[in-house]
Order: structure tokens, then C-alpha cells, then sequence
């Protein structure tokens, strides 16, 4: 937020179910970083910042359960500031940040550094490696981190060892601590660049399968009812993976699960050009995963959306298909990715719970409240105004996305942090 002492947000409709605004739509006026007062016909204090944009939504603060720093340790690729800038252009007030820095955050010391380095007000939770240096050989210290505030643990993208998930599970369990699991088996296809399906073959491109997401969670499920305790799927892209979550969560076990804002936005039939901004990891999947992927989140099997913001450096982009490095700088981008994806298959109100309340819920965090006196932490977005991307506005410190040079629909109008 400007460094103002008063904002006047005029007409503005609430989306927050805990307040008892929601749903209406009403003037806020907002002085030293606290709401003063919510009505109809609100008179502007003098010399505010006012926001007057059509189709105003104010909302709890998007908070981000999957996001990448290359700081400490890949400065070059994202700094603490370019990726608070780049949440704060998203709608991002809160960041949980995943562990893959280098070193990888193992120790308690490191957690207390990064929940420090929040700029521009964001605040930065940390997560931190269930294995020692993400090797999967021996625990981190993962009683000391949580001592230390690791709100969650989880080895990124690497996979665990049948053996170190048994061992895990069990462990944090004397604490109640959360797993944070990418469901991936990576000797099914080691080698694989995209979907396994039709277009990967005509492209002559190694595929990565369905098998190798879904084989990874089902395992995880069995051994989640042994050990019992609590896990959350990062990063589920297809219709199998679906499935099998929604069936255990119907039997009561203790899961929850993400899917990322842009794997919505293309299909694996969208990468037959080879372009390395499409290079992300889960792939892209087909039509069939697409419409699971929609149904999910449609009927909560699905509890969250995120960025899944990876910084990558240009120069590991700039490379033929096979050698580029996965991933997308998303946090900018992250709701109008969604909103445009999801337009007509899903309420507003829906999607911003997945982004706002689901993932505080998840972690054990409260969530910003819209009433009077509460310290300002939320976001206003328009549903009325596009979004149009370009290098030059660009926050974050990679530009590896695709979305840049294009349109997308709904605005971030503004964070409003204290």
C-alpha cells in the first residue's frame, strides 16, 4: 500500500465470510493502516488515496501456500524484495516459503531468517526440509525448525524413499507437525519433459506420465493410513491423482491438496512449438485432466490455488526444450491466471476462498477479518478491468512466464498491508 494515511475504497463489494458484510457493497475508509469505518454513502477524508474503480471486490489478503526465493543463495534468479514486489503486484499478502534455497533451510537458524526478510510488509512464512539438504537420507531437524516457527516440511519437488516417509510421518506426528508432498515417482520416467500422452509422442518428446503423479499418491495414502498424521499434495495435475484424494477424504483421512493457478491456463497440446515458459513441472496435461482438475476444485477435493512461483534465470530458459528448467514466475500473475481460466466454471467467492481462507485454515493461521478496527491486511481486485502483462511492469526478478504480452481477465487493483 502507498505510503498514505488514509484510503477511501467507494463501492467496493466485501467477500469475506466471516464478516458480516459479506456480500454488500459499501464504502471502507481506511486511516493508519486500520479500517475506521464500513457504510453506505461514505464521505472521503481529506487528502486519502481513493480507489473509485468499477466492479470492486475487497477480500482477505491472498495468501500464497507455494512460493520460491532464490534468496539466500540465487540472487540472481529472485531476491526478498523482487518476490515481495512481485506478491504485492498479485494480491499476495503472506508468502509460505518452500525450503529450496541453497543452502536448503534445515536448521533452525534459517527458519528465523527468513520469517525476517519480509519486505514491503509481506510476511514470510517459512517451511522447512523434511530430509537433511533435500538428499532424503536422514531427517532434517524438523522439531527445532517448528520450535524455531517452520509452519510446514516438505523436500520440494524431490521425492521421498518409501522407507523416509514412513520415518517422517511418524515423527512429526509426536508434534503434529504438516507434511507438504509433490506427488511425483521419479523412476517411472526420469528423463520426462512434458505429458506423456498423443502430443508428446508426435513430438518425438519424452513424456512424463500420469502413472508416475498417481502411483506416487496412492503410496502416500497407504502409508498415511499406517503411520496416521497429516499431508498435503502440492501440485496435483491429474484426473487419477483427483480420484484417489477424493475417495480418502471421504473415508476421513487427514488430506489436503493444491493445484497450481497456471495449470488451468494450457494443455500439454499447447507445447508442440517447444516454448520453455510452458516447461513446468507437473506438465500440462490433457483435456480429461483439465476438467478433473476443474471438478475438484468445484467439489473441495481440491482446497487451495497457488503460485507455484519458481524463479528462473534467463539463461536456463534460452536453451533448446530439453535442457530448459522447469518452472514459471507466477506470483504476479497467480489470480487473473485463475480467474480467466476458471470464468464460468466457478464463483468469484470460490476461487478467492482457495487463495485467501483454505490455506490459513490449513496451516493454523488466522485469517484477516473485514470489520471495523482490524489492522489492514486485504486485497482489491476488479472484476471489470483486464490485466495486460509486460516486461516493463513486471515486479519479480524472472520474467520466466508466458504470460507475459498477454491479456488476462480481472485486475489486483491494490494490497492493502498496515
Amino acid at each position: 500500500m502507498e505510503n498514505v494515511k488514509s484510503v477511501f475504497i467507494k463501492n467496493a463489494k466485501i467477500v469475506d465470510v466471516s464478516s458480516k458484510w459479506n456480500g454488500k457493497q459499501v464504502d471502507i475508509i481506511i486511516d493508519k493502516g486500520c479500517i475506521k469505518e464500513i457504510g453506505k454513502n461514505l464521505t472521503a477524508p481529506k487528502s486519502a488515496l481513493i480507489y473509485d474503480q468499477p466492479e470492486l471486490i475487497m477480500c482477505p489478503g491472498f495468501f500464497d501456500m507455494q512460493a520460491r526465493i532464490g534468496e539466500p543463495g540465487n540472487e540472481m534468479a529472485e531476491t526478498f524484495e523482487t518476490a515481495c514486489a512481485a506478491a504485492e503486484q498479485g494480491g499476495f499478502t503472506d508468502l509460505l516459503v518452500y525450503p529450496s534455497h541453497n543452502p536448503p533451510t534445515c536448521h533452525a537458524a534459517q527458519v528465523s531468517y527468513i520469517k525476517q526478510s519480509g519486505k514491503r510488509g509481506i510476511a514470510l512464512y517459512p517451511t522447512g526440509c523434511i530430509s537433511e539438504q533435500m538428499k532424503g537420507k536422514q531427517l532434517a531437524e524438523l522439531f527445532d525448525m517448528t520450535q524455531a516457527g517452520a509452519m510446514a516440511f516438505t523436500d520440494d519437488k524431490e521425492s521421498l524413499s518409501t522407507a523416509m516417509m514412513i520415518k517422517a510421518l511418524e515423527y512429526v506426528n509426536s508434534f503434529g507437525a504438516l507434511l507438504m508432498v509433490f506427488p511425483l515417482n521419479q523412476q517411472v520416467n526420469p528423463d520426462g519433459l512434458m505429458h506423456e500422452g498423443k502430443t508428446s509422442t508426435a513430438m518425438g518428446t519424452k513424456g512424463l506420465s500420469s502413472l508416475s503423479e498417481y502411483m506416487q499418491i496412492q503410496r502416500d495414502i497407504e502409508i498415511l493410513g499406517y503411520t496416521g498424521g497429516r499431508i498435503h499434495f502440492s501440485n496435483v495435475s491429474c484426473a487419477e491423482s483427483v480420484e484417489l484424494i477424493r475417495k480418502a477424504k471421504k473415508k476421513g483421512m487427514k488430506i489436503t491438496c493444491g493445484v497450481s493457478a497456471h495449470q488451468l491456463s494450457y494443455l500439454d497440446e499447447d507445447l508442440t512449438t517447444f516454448p520453455t515458459n510452458l516447461k513446468v513441472l507437473p506438465p500440462f496435461r490433457s483435456q480429461k485432466d483439465r476438467d478433473a482438475l476443474i471438478k475438484g476444485l468445484q467439489d473441495d477435493t481440491i482446497d487451495v490455488i497457488v503460485s507455484d512461483h519458481t524463479p528462473v534465470i534467463i539463461e536456463e530458459k534460452s536453451v533448446e526444450f530439453e535442457f530448459a528448467s522447469f518452472g514459471i514466475s507466477s506470483l504476479p500473475t497467480a489470480f487473473s491466471c485463475i480467474y480467466t481460466a476458471l470464468e464460468g466454471d466457478m464463483e468469484l467467492s470460490a476461487i478467492i476462498h482457495k487463495m485467501t481462507i483454505a490455506p490459513r485454515e490449513i496451516l493454523g493461521i488466522e485469517t484477516p477479518k473485514i470489520e471495523e478496527s482490524q489492522s489492514a491486511r486485504f486485497t482489491l481486485i476488479s472484476t471489470a478491468e483486464n490485466t495486460q502483462w509486460n516486461k516493463k511492469e513486471w515486479a519479480a526478478k524472472s520474467i520466466n512466464s508466458p504470460f507475459i504480452g498477454e491479456t488476462l481477465r480481472g485486475k489486483v487493483i491494490a494490497t492493502l498491508i498496515q
